[in-house]
Formats: structure tokens, sequence, C-alpha cells
């Protein structure tokens, strides 16, 4: 019978683990608080939405590098926000070749801020807890993290 290779912490016990698991809780938060607060759209949608209306102009593989997500997968989500007439798609050219970019509309805005408000207590729980300068650290030390991985990991996107 083969053995374990001895190491010194075990999954569960690691950080990759503990990266994981908060990751995990945050979009389950995100879509208990959608539901329960009954809004239209998803959370996913929502962070798609908030996404564009700080990146205005931004296109499809563009979003989809910046949130790890395939293509289809953000265009699927960008034709639900334009039918729901919450963004623009506008056809443009980049380095001769026909793209996609992606704006707000009005009515995105408006629902953006409206439900920035009726989830600031959500946020707000994390804020309470955690002092900016921790906040700050965390942030820090996992934007260094993602930059490592960025580089070792290869995306198809």
């Amino acid at each position: 019978m083969q053995k374990l290779i001895k190491k010194e912490t075990q999954y569960t016990d690691s950080m990759f683990f503990q990266i994981r698991l908060t990751s995990r809780y945050l979009t389950l938060m995100g879509n208990q608080a959608f539901e329960k607060l009954s809004f239209p759209i998803s959370f996913e949608e929502y962070m798609i939405l908030d996404t564009i209306a700080y990146n205005e102009g931004i296109c499809h593989r563009d979003l989809a590098k910046m949130l790890l997500r395939d293509r289809s997968n953000i265009g699927k989500i960008a034709a639900s926000l334009e039918q729901k007439e919450l963004i623009a798609v506008i056809p443009d050219i980049r380095n001769n070749r026909s793209i996609k970019k992606l704006k707000v509309t009005p009515s995105g805005i408006e629902l953006c801020n409206k439900m920035y408000k009726k989830l600031e207590p959500y946020i707000n729980i994390l804020n309470k807890e955690l002092k900016k300068e921790e906040q700050e650290m965390i942030s820090k030390s996992m934007e260094k993290c993602r930059k490592i991985l960025d580089e070792i990991v290869e995306t198809q996107i």
C-alpha cells in the first residue's frame, strides 16, 4: 500500500483552501442577498453591470479576462443586460477587428445605485469587523497572489 507524501500542511489548513472558501462564502452571501432583496437581476449580472460601469467602453474579451469568465458566458450575460436595457452594445473596430464595446445606460446606472444602497448593510458587515488597514493588507496580498498566479496559469479567454 502506498503512503501519502509527508507535507507540512494538509489542503484544508492551506492558504489555497482559505482563499477558495472565502470566495465561496462571498458568492453565497451575494446570491442570498439578491434573493432576499428580490432584485430584478442576478448577482452575476450585477457584478458584470458594475464592472462595465467602472470600465466604460470595455469590450467582451477584456471583460472576460478581467473577470476570468469565458467570452460566451460574458456574451450571454451582456445580451441579457442589453435586453433589459441596462447596457448598450456599441460596435467598434480595434486592430482591424470588429469588437463590441459595452456601456451602461442611464437606467443601468440608476439600478446599480439603487441596488448598492440596499446592499450596503451586507458590505458593511465586513467593514465593521475588519479595520481599513486589514482590508488594505488583504487586498494587497490577494493582488500579489493573483499576479503570481496570472504568470503561471494558462487561460483560454
